[in-house]
């Protein structure tokens, strides 16, 4: 088929096939990016009239295969946000895994330095209930009974709090902040010292990935994601470190461990076939090593029947 014949419903119907297949979403995303690139070069040769890809997205399927930040788009992403309004609050997200209301909802009497630990017992949520009249902040409690829980902080998020203590004493000390009554004591807060919702998190966001975007071209760009990112990079992390999981369903407030155990599934066989390779690794140095074993052992056996036969001369002189 010419480039000129093919339409949009031809290279969805590829990318579908390629879903079908088990390819994940970053392998489909992959391939759309290469077609759109390829029909670009073939409009501005005019061997196209119109690119059949410009329009076309790959939706990543959360249930499958949760959004985690690779550990160069981590890098990335934390190198250009330093010094930046919400960078504080970007390391303590990935740092603790907290839910988004869990991290809006952090108050000064929930953290305990001496112990290294925060205690979550809250979360915020911002939402229009029976009786509002609109969209409004209410604190209520956390998702479930297992998600009260003391999360450990590690160095980063302890740096990372005590910097953003110093920062809200002077963000509500502005003339122009909007501090709302009954939320007044929150850590996190928007530089009216108002709280935080889900829409301010991922303009913040999205401000870091664009500001990453100036400097890439268009084949390496860096895909978005949502505040909840962090909380699935969090564990993802967790689990490369060697971490348990029934340690890591502790410290994400899982009610169970096999919602963890299915929600990181994928996570969980890459890190089990990473350890079958250390396996590998060993069992192949051992079977390198068969050779200067049996050597040394000869070194000793041979070493040991000369000093007897040196022995025996001795006594025989004497």
């Amino acid at each position: 088929m010419k480039l000129k014949d093919r339409q949009p419903l031809q290279i969805r119907g590829k990318l579908v096939n390629l879903d079908k297949k088990g390819y994940g979403y970053e392998t489909q995303n992959k391939v759309r990016i290469l077609l759109l690139d390829m029909f670009n070069k073939a409009v501005a040769d005019i061997l196209a009239m119109k690119n059949p890809v410009r329009n076309i997205k790959v939706v990543r399927d959360e249930e499958k295969e949760p959004r985690v930040l690779s550990i160069e788009e981590q890098s990335a992403f934390f190198d250009t946000c330093k010094g930046t309004f919400y960078d504080n609050l970007f390391n303590v997200a990935i740092s603790t895994g907290l839910r988004l209301g869990e991290l809006y909802a952090l108050e000064v009497e929930a953290l305990d330095f001496e112990k290294k630990v925060i205690h979550i017992t809250k979360s915020l949520s911002y939402q229009k209930f029976e009786g509002d009249t609109g969209k409004t902040f209410h604190m209520g409690k956390t998702k479930t009974k297992s998600s009260y829980r003391d999360v450990p902080m590690n160095r980063r998020c302890e740096i990372a709090l005590k910097k953003q203590l110093l920062q809200k004493r002077v963000v509500s000390g502005r003339n122009g902040a909007k501090t709302l009554k009954g939320f007044e004591n929150f850590i996190f807060t928007t530089k009216y010292d108002t709280p935080l919702n889900a829409q301010i998190y991922a303009d913040a966001i999205k401000a870091i990935v664009e500001q990453i975007n100036l400097m890439r071209e268009e084949l390496e760009q860096f895909e978005t994601f949502s505040g909840h990112c962090f909380r699935h990079t969090f564990a993802t992390r967790c689990f490369e470190a060697g971490i348990q999981p029934k340690t890591v369903q502790k410290y994400l407030g899982h009610a169970t461990l096999q919602m963890t155990m299915d929600l990181y599934t994928h996570v969980l066989e890459n890190h089990l076939s990473d350890e079958m390779d250390k396996l590998d690794s060993r069992l192949e140095m051992i079977e390198l090593s068969s050779d200067d074993l049996a050597e040394q052992r000869f070194e000793r056996e041979y070493r040991k029947q000369n000093e007897v036969l040196s022995s025996d001369k001795l006594v025989r002189i004497e």
